[in-house]
């Protein structure tokens, strides 16, 4: 069978990030997870998303662009996000010496028990399994994987296309308290409403833009577009039940260490995750300062401000800058205090201390553009390095 050495060794891979390389005219992707290392198809089998960027949950693979799960020992799709098919994996064979990872291109050997995964010792071979992945043992959650919540109550937002659905926190099926929806701040979900004639698939990833102080419901907010989808969305019955994911992601507050100051930047409908994290900061009164920038284009696009307002006022190490773009040149001062344009160089360093540009972790959310723009920004202007950004991107669609 073909096998090919990568220009990767084993310490090159860091734990739970996924790395894609090129071999044998295959895209695949790399991870390892306690210290072993598997192989599979790098391109989700739904509509291409690169699996590169996807995020590991224990054995799982879950895809950036529509949230398919894949489990990373087998490749296969987990049931639970049935809008994507199996893919291959690979077997991988770690050289003793050099840990040069190389892979076994055939994915018809490297399915079986033997074969799947690797980060053992063999130069010779297919790398040997301290444990063979059994049929039964493909997916094993933690938690529940799919929901039934149901709708509590729909929310349109003035003088705009936004709409804000609350749903209920347990199981309409299952009531017991295992079947509670359980997140952390910042967290999001995949609402599956089967819309099979959408051409973006039946399923969109949204942020959780509730608490989890707030104990009765969770809250997902979006624009709503002239799409299967979002228009079945939009027309929900209270009382409806929808199928939802169980919570992922990383783009979450600090778990522990709250000495380093959070400057929060965001750009319209991608301040969802924010609302979550101001919210669960203030009502817990997590030692932490944060700093939010808000960007929209008018002042009814500033979805949560009254929220975030009430939160400012009882949370002294909370300070929030809201700036429009698209009537700057319309709304006299009196009628608008806040800034008027991009958040840019200049607006940062009028709001931030030196020590606080030198020190925070900067959390960007928004659309393509945005983000691109904020990356830039911060790595190229203001030096901040990539360890201390972090990155939600919201599509919007």
């Amino acid at each position: 069978m073909p096998r090919y050495t990568t220009a990767l060794r084993k310490g090159d891979l860091q734990e739970g990030k996924p790395v894609r390389v090129d071999v044998g005219g295959k895209a695949i992707v790399l991870v390892m997870v306690s210290g072993k290392v598997y192989a599979m198809d790098a391109v989700c089998s739904h509509e291409g998303g690169p699996l590169e960027d996807g995020t590991i949950e224990e054995y799982s693979l879950i895809c950036p662009w529509h949230q398919g799960i894949f489990d990373i020992r087998t490749a296969k799709a987990s049931p639970e996000t049935d809008w994507v098919t199996d893919l291959h994996s690979y077997g991988v064979v770690i050289e003793d010496k050099s840990g040069l990872i190389s892979i076994d291109t055939n994915p018809s050997a490297s399915n079986s028990p033997s074969s799947v995964g690797g980060g053992g010792g063999a130069s010779h071979g297919i790398a040997p399994q301290e444990t063979a992945v059994a049929e039964e043992d493909v997916v094993v959650p933690a938690r529940p994987l799919k929901f039934e919540l149901k709708l509590l109550e729909k929310v349109s937002h003035a003088g705009t296309d936004v709409m804000s659905f609350r749903f209920s926190r347990t199981d309409d099926q299952d009531k017991t308290s295992n079947n509670k929806l359980n997140y952390r701040a910042g967290q999001y979900s995949v609402v599956d409403l089967g819309t099979r004639e959408d051409p973006e698939g039946p399923t969109r990833s949204f942020t959780i833009a509730s608490s989890p102080t707030e104990k009765d419901a969770i809250m997902i907010t979006t624009r709503i577009r002239d799409t299967p989808f979002k228009q079945k969305l939009s027309k929900l019955e209270e009382g409806t039940a929808v199928k939802i994911t169980a919570p992922a992601g990383k783009f979450t507050l600090p778990e522990e260490d709250y000495s380093r100051p959070l400057v929060f930047l965001s750009g319209g409908i991608g301040v969802t995750p924010f609302r979550s994290m101001i919210k669960y900061a203030s009502d817990k009164q997590l030692p932490i300062k944060i700093t939010m920038f808000d960007a929209n284009r008018n002042k009814a696009n500033i979805i949560f401000k009254e929220e975030f307002d009430s939160c400012a006022k009882a949370n002294a190490k909370l300070k929030i800058i809201y700036t429009i773009s698209e009537e700057e040149a319309k709304i006299p001062s009196s009628d608008w205090n806040g800034e008027r344009g991009y958040i840019d160089k200049t607006m940062l360093t009028k709001y931030l201390t030196k020590d606080e540009l030198a020190n925070s972790i900067f959390y960007i959310c928004g659309p393509p553009a945005m983000l691109n723009a904020m990356r830039q920004l911060l790595s190229e202007e203001i030096r901040v390095p990539q360890d201390r950004i972090k990155i939600e991107v919201f599509t919007g669609y």
